[in-house]
């Protein structure tokens, strides 16, 4: 068997002080962008209203943080860290709330909140979806955490001036942390752009047929006694949804970035 070994002491001092000169240095650029957004507050001033959230520039953010990406740190870590930073400094410029629905499994819910929002924001666990979207319908700097799949409540049928913003996980991998499909509601951003997926409440359906081409059933539920509704996603904002059945109320609700699957 052969012996451990011995690691040699000036090397180990060496390493380590590269390791605390890279740590002095992120905290450096961390104060550095805290000072940009000091300015950034200066000239546009606070804002409200979610405007200070951009679920479109985070995704090309995160997109690029992929392409980046080298080495056997885990992307999913980058991630995780990469959001604390943006949500934190999103903060800065415009506090909000995030709303959690409980959902079937709480624990599972919030991680995703903790993950994508980090820990610097309020953060507050609603007993049902449909306290969430409530919430958020009445207004504040407040956005919200809901679940999808197969659902007992179509929350989706209240929205009204609240959309789909964004969906969760945004980077898709196997095996991935706060892996459970949700997606974030918020009241009018003060500067949209034009989703990549839009996001189509779809009431009145008898049964839920089978999605079409170009067409994902994110979520559904029964209401009254014969009646289905689904949350459908299309890359086409005029997608053709009547293939679905006859009679059905159509209406679009926001939308998302299309989900990442990095090569990494």
């Amino acid at each position: 068997m052969n012996a451990p070994t011995k690691a040699d002491p000036s090397r180990l001092l060496e390493l380590r002080a590269k390791i605390d000169a890279i740590d002095e240095s992120v905290h450096r650029l961390l104060m550095q962008r805290a000072e940009v957004i000091d300015e950034l507050i200066k000239v546009k001033g606070t804002a409200r209203n979610g405007a200070a959230f951009r679920p479109g520039r985070e995704a090309d953010m995160m997109r690029r943080l992929a392409d980046r990406h080298r080495g056997h740190l885990p992307l999913t870590a980058i991630e995780h860290l990469w959001r604390e930073i943006i949500s934190t400094f999103t903060a800065l410029q415009a506090p909000f709330d995030v709303l959690v629905a409980a959902g079937a499994d709480p624990v599972a819910m919030v991680e995703v909140a903790r993950f994508y929002f980090g820990f610097s924001v309020p953060m507050m666990l609603q007993d049902t979806a449909a306290d969430v979207v409530t919430a958020i319908e009445e207004g504040g700097d407040r956005l919200g955490i809901l679940p999808i799949g197969t659902l007992d409540h179509p929350w989706w049928q209240g929205l009204r001036s609240a959309h789909v913003v964004a969906r969760l996980p945004f980077f898709e991998a196997a095996d991935r942390p706060a892996a459970t499909p949700s997606l974030v509601v918020a009241p009018p951003l003060s500067d949209p752009v034009p989703p990549e997926i839009t996001c189509f409440c779809v009431d009145g359906l008898k049964t839920m047929p089978a999605p079409a081409d170009g067409v994902t059933i994110l979520a559904e539920a029964r209401y009254g006694t014969d009646r289905f509704s689904a949350i459908v996603a299309s890359a086409d904002p005029k997608a053709d949804l009547t293939s679905l059945g006859d009679g059905l109320d159509i209406r679009p609700i926001g939308g998302y970035a299309a989900p990442f699957r990095p090569t990494v």
